[in-house]
């Protein structure tokens, strides 16, 4: 069973998929740390160097490998890659995705000290940051809404999640 977990930047997918990995007994996978290691180079030096199209192609061919990997599975995908070559679609044919839900103001909290990591937010003010990410969640949002599950923070159970990805997966 593949389990991919979808959601802005920021959203908490990595740490949430290290957690439900080692509760349901599943090898857990970034997909980001993936395509780091495959390019042999950071998300930034990719964008830098490739652009974001470039990336886009990129990332995708990554989650088709990662998709066909013989293992129980969590990916913690990019906040990006459900939006793009109809990867939503793909994912809910291999498996079961799961959004991550977050208010604006607990993303921006949790993404003004790390934008130089993170290049689509570079130069970017509070209020600019804040502007984005509405404009970026709205764009995305019918990307999102098509996960299979969605969990809203604060009132993430991942106990629970993990109990209802199992009597899915049974």
């Amino acid at each position: 069973m593949k389990v991919f977990l979808i959601g802005f930047m920021a959203s908490g997918k990595t740490t949430l998929g290290g957690e439900l990995a080692e509760i349901m007994g599943f090898k857990f996978l970034d997909l980001d740390d993936y395509i780091e290691i495959k390019q042999k180079k950071s998300i930034k030096v990719l964008f830098e160097i490739e652009g974001e199209e470039k990336f886009r192609v990129i990332e995708n061919e990554a989650l088709r490998e990662v998709a066909s990997i013989e293992e129980n599975l969590i990916v913690a995908s990019g906040g990006g890659t459900s939006c793009f070559y109809n990867s939503i679609d793909f994912m809910n044919k291999e498996g079961i995705t799961v959004y991550i839900k977050v208010e604006v103001a607990e993303l921006v909290a949790r993404l003004i000290d790390s934008k130089k990591n993170r290049p689509l937010l570079w130069g970017k003010s509070r209020e600019e940051l804040n502007e984005y990410i509405i404009r970026v969640l709205e764009e995305r949002k019918k990307y999102y809404e098509k996960a299979k599950i969605t969990v809203e923070y604060p009132n993430l159970d991942i106990k629970q999640l993990a109990s209802t990805l199992k009597s899915i997966q049974s």
